[in-house]
């Protein structure tokens, strides 16, 4: 399957930092088959789709081809995090713990991605780190920012797993 992963800094991000097919570890022992660079264009309408789709409606709003604001709404996502993650905790029972894709799986996926999307998110802007994240590292990252802040997004790159 392949997905995308969005390098996103509340700095903005020098070309020559962006996040690009070769960042990443890949390959053998790696959550990644391999990544690969994308077109202007895709990056553009991946940059839309995220801001306007992908992300929780009316937290963010694209202000330009590579900015979006965070315009708030952190208090209410987390209020539906935590009700989501105790429903979930609650449908487990002795009776369904080991079950495969069962609920405690669901838990697990719900606590590593929220969102429930295959985009990961790489947020450093000066291209240091060596891994990207799942949605909840980036709404950890959004639940410390005011509202009002900018987004700028860096490299995008498709990355198979």
């Amino acid at each position: 399957m392949h997905s995308r992963i969005f390098q996103i800094s509340t700095m903005q991000i020098g070309k020559e930092n962006y996040l690009n097919e070769d960042t990443l570890q890949q390959g053998d022992g790696s959550y990644y088959d391999y990544c690969a660079e994308i077109s202007e264009e895709a990056r553009k309408q991946d940059i839309c789709y995220l801001a306007n789709t992908a992300l929780p409606k009316g937290m963010f709003e694209l202000v330009g081809d590579d900015t979006m604001r965070y315009i708030g709404g952190a208090e209410q996502w987390k209020e539906g995090f935590v009700a989501n993650i105790r429903k979930k905790a609650e449908a487990i029972t002795t009776e369904n713990m080991l079950d495969f894709i069962g609920p405690v799986y669901q838990l697990e996926k719900a606590l590593e991605n929220p969102l429930d999307i295959a985009y990961h998110f790489y947020l450093d802007g000066e291209g240091y780190q060596s891994f990207a994240e799942k949605s909840f590292a980036f709404m950890e990252f959004v639940c410390s920012l005011e509202s009002g802040t900018t987004l700028y997004i860096g490299g995008v790159i498709d990355y198979h797993f």
